[in-house]
């Protein structure tokens, strides 16, 4: 029997599946073959790692310190010259203050010179004006006394005299008296407090000493004029009577003699 005879009865069909799958085979083949020798190059690309001894260390790390010196003398540098910058710079600003602070002492001088002038003027012209305030202040108050003493000795002769006109008058002098006393209290001057209180020699003046049961040994018994102080400078000393020093002996002989 012929051996070609199966062949022959292949159908067409099963040829054409047949090499559609021998092709495909040989496409895969072709393929691998190819992915095969780039996985050969690329391995072949691959550069080999160079051999590293203990004497390549040694030189890198050698060369590495080397650097890092270099580096830090360089940053030192930088930072001394940096302070010598700021050195100069700082003692630039003091020459310049101090040679500003001499050109304005002239200047500085005068300023304060006319100031304590002006300051001065001006408290010499306000304790002219407050003394003579003062001083018209006095001359009312004695009016005002010698008012009330007039209206006190006219006795029954007031019934002849219109009383209203004593006591316009005697109001007149107390409301001078209030008015001036105002303004002065605006301007910070106060009266002395005087009156029973130990004698202040910074503030009063002693007149005359007298004798007074009524009165402790070194105290005020009486004001004779009437004291003054500007913010707590003395303007006008309080004239004064005092209490003195009692004699030992007149004390015991009074004291006998009751």
């Amino acid at each position: 029997m012929d051996e070609s005879a199966p062949a022959a009865a292949t159908p067409a069909a099963g040829r054409a599946e047949i090499e559609a799958v021998l092709t495909a085979f040989r496409q895969w083949l072709l393929e691998s073959e190819q992915w095969r020798d780039g996985l050969d190059d690329a391995c072949d690309a691959v550069p080999a790692e160079p051999e590293v001894d203990l004497h390549t260390v040694v030189r890198e790390w050698t060369a590495l310190r080397q650097e890092v010196r270099l580096d830090a003398r360089g940053g030192k540098a930088m930072r001394e010259e940096l302070e010598r910058a700021v050195s100069g710079f700082t003692t630039g600003v003091e020459q310049v203050h101090q040679g500003v602070e001499k050109m304005l002492e002239p200047l500085v001088r005068e300023r304060d010179r006319f100031r304590d002038e002006l300051t001065a003027r001006l408290d010499a012209q306000q304790t002219a004006w407050i003394d003579l305030l003062l001083d018209v202040r006095e001359g009312i108050e004695r009016g005002a006394v010698a008012a009330q003493g007039v209206r006190q000795s006219l006795g029954w002769r007031r019934w002849f005299v219109r009383q209203a006109k004593l006591d316009g008058v005697v109001d007149g002098y107390q409301l001078a008296l209030r008015r001036i006393d105002a303004a002065l209290d605006s301007r910070g001057v106060r009266p002395i407090e005087c009156q029973g209180r130990p004698v202040d020699p910074e503030r009063m003046r002693v007149i005359e000493v007298v004798q007074r049961d009524d009165v402790p040994e070194g105290h005020v018994a009486d004001v004779i004029r009437r004291g003054y102080a500007l913010n707590g400078r003395v303007l006008r000393f309080a004239e004064v009577r005092a209490v003195g020093r009692r004699d030992a002996k007149k004390d015991q002989e009074d004291q006998h003699a009751a």
